[in-house]
């Protein structure tokens, strides 16, 4: 019966520390991304306003494809600011209910739970929406330039 609770416990233990890693791996990952698509779209927005002045300076007009390239690119930024915002709401509420839970006062946590669900709901659709929009940000920069240089 011990040896029973020690390899209970030892399991729980390991689960407990796997998750703890886990849960720490995928915030790292979560990171580097934003910095990624962060990075790709600064410079992207940055081509874009480069390549309007440039044409500009030519006196040409300017093609609709890089002011579409520059604000996708430019929006793109933004609906990834919003989802580190409820990613931010996930982590707060994840907390919560640790704190809860270390409390033994669980009859609060569907509240949080909830909240959680709908924030990395939210979080999920602004970050696949971010990424969507810096690709049509990059295929148009693509174009413009292969078509013109």
């Amino acid at each position: 019966m011990e040896e029973e609770k020690k390899l209970s416990n030892k399991a729980i233990e390991y689960i407990n520390e796997t998750y703890k890693r886990s849960w720490e791996d995928y915030r790292a990952t979560h990171k580097r991304f934003d910095y990624l698509l962060i990075t790709v779209d600064g410079a992207g927005v940055y081509l874009s306003l480069e390549l309007m002045k440039y044409i500009a300076d030519k006196g040409l007009d300017i093609p609709l494809i890089i002011k579409l390239s520059g604000v996708f690119l430019a929006m793109s930024i933004i609906l990834n600011f919003l989802a580190q915002f409820f990613t931010f709401n996930v982590f707060h509420n994840v907390l919560k209910i640790e704190q809860a839970v270390a409390m033994d006062k669980p009859g609060g946590i569907e509240k949080f739970q909830k909240k959680i669900s709908r924030y990395n709901f939210l979080s999920a659709l602004l970050m696949w929406l971010s990424i969507l929009s810096m690709i049509v940000g990059v295929i148009g920069l693509t174009i413009i330039i292969w078509k013109t240089f």
